[in-house]
């Protein structure tokens, strides 16, 4: 396969077309319960203003949110008609894509009138900024696609801006910030498009690979069904093979793919079973001069022996522990107190010390050692995991700069 960008395999192709269409639809079906409820919600204020000094006008604003009310819902009814259509195969997929381009061209023109109508107000183009920036981030379309409402709404944006905003001074800021975030949205859309694209491919090659296999096992046990034996030991070397890719191949703890599909499992367990969380972060401390001076083979070492650590601290079915990346490695015990975490982070500082691997360039311990930073928390629908992934990272950063070494909670 082609390592271009925006190179997708010709066999793939209608797949591909198919994959993303299905995935805007999913996400431009979101978008549109959000916005129309975010629009009406700033009806009901306007309404509500209205009332508070005279019998309630319909005034312009409250006809842009109307509009934007109206046109969303379309947009709401339609998509599911077309992903039902997608799935029947009998759709043109162009039809999905001219759709969601005119309705990204409405979102941007329309936050251009309002921005235009902000100048009599409160001078600002953040209505316009947002919106472009929004529909830049929810779909992936061709760069080239997307670049035709942009354009739309920056001319209507520009081209007006010089009726509404008498200060000179202020349009020229007006159209730096429109040119910098017409790059911005560019740069975003592009890269979108193309980690799609890419993750597509890498997943077609996987499975090209996992039916290569497939096919490999099914002739070799065609060849050895009289020996049970060798058919067991192949069995269980197929296992072994799933069990591989969600390891790391250096540590033999799971990797950071295995952790991305874990993640979600143990969230929802802790959520809904109403219990703790804890997510320790632990880097070892001054290991690349640690690399460096011992060798590479030496450093290899050391992370295989503090991964052990970490992993053999796990309790089987509640905790889990893997590589983030580099010397930095993530663990996640859930059902534990507080005090029973940090006892658990300190007794891993301590067994990693314990190690005794020599370290005659750290300035904390004259072995190896790691610092740890710990969040605790009791988790509900409202908490975001990534944020408690960084807040315990930012612990961790926390107990290297207080001078390594040790364990720091989470502020």
């Amino acid at each position: 396969m082609k390592s271009q960008p925006f190179f997708i395999a010709p066999e793939y192709r209608q797949d591909f077309l198919i994959d993303i269409a299905r995935f805007n639809l999913q996400r431009g079906k979101l978008f549109a319960v959000i916005i129309i409820g975010f629009e009406f919600i700033l009806l009901l204020i306007d309404s509500f203003s209205r009332s508070i000094q005279t019998v309630f006008k319909f005034d312009w604003y409250a006809l842009m949110y109307l509009l934007m009310i109206i046109v969303t819902a379309c947009i709401w009814f339609l998509f599911p008609y077309f992903e039902r259509s997608l799935n029947r195969k009998a759709f043109n997929i162009k039809t999905i894509d001219y759709t969601i381009i005119a309705y990204v061209t409405f979102l941007v023109t329309w936050g251009a009138v309002i921005s235009l109508q902000d100048q009599l107000l409160y001078g600002n183009i953040v209505a316009f900024l947002i919106n472009m920036l929004v529909g830049s981030l929810i779909f992936y379309l061709q760069p080239q696609h997307l670049l035709i409402p942009k354009l739309i709404g920056s001319c209507v944006l520009l081209v007006g801006l010089p009726y509404y905003q008498p200060s000179s001074d202020i349009l020229i800021g007006h159209y730096a910030n429109v040119i910098i975030f017409l790059i911005f949205s560019g740069i975003i859309s592009r890269t979108n498009y193309v980690n799609y694209i890419q993750n597509f491919m890498s997943q077609k090659l996987i499975e090209e690979n996992s039916k290569l296999l497939a096919q490999t096992n099914e002739n070799l046990l065609l060849e050895i069904q009289s020996r049970k034996q060798t058919q067991k030991e192949l069995e269980l070397a197929n296992e072994q093979l799933r069990a591989i890719a969600s390891l790391d191949a250096l540590t033999g703890i799971p990797n950071r793919r295995k952790l991305e599909e874990s993640l979600e499992e143990y969230w929802s367990k802790v959520v809904k079973e109403h219990l703790p969380l804890a997510v320790m972060m632990i880097d070892i401390d001054f290991f690349k001069t640690y690399n460096d001076s011992n060798g590479h083979l030496a450093g290899d070492y050391c992370l295989q022996e503090v991964a052990q650590v970490i992993h053999k601290c796990r309790r089987e079915g509640k905790d889990f522990a893997a590589r983030y990346g580099g010397e930095e490695f993530i663990f996640i015990a859930t059902g534990m107190s507080l005090e029973e975490t940090l006892v658990l982070g300190e007794k891993i500082r301590a067994d990693v010390e314990a190690l005794q691997l020599e370290h005659p360039f750290s300035s904390a311990s004259s072995y190896v050692t790691v610092s740890i930073g710990i969040n605790w928390l009791n988790p509900t629908s409202t908490d975001v995991i990534r944020e408690t992934i960084n807040r315990a990272d930012q612990a961790m950063y926390r107990a290297k700069a207080a001078g390594r070494n040790r364990v720091v909670l989470a502020q």
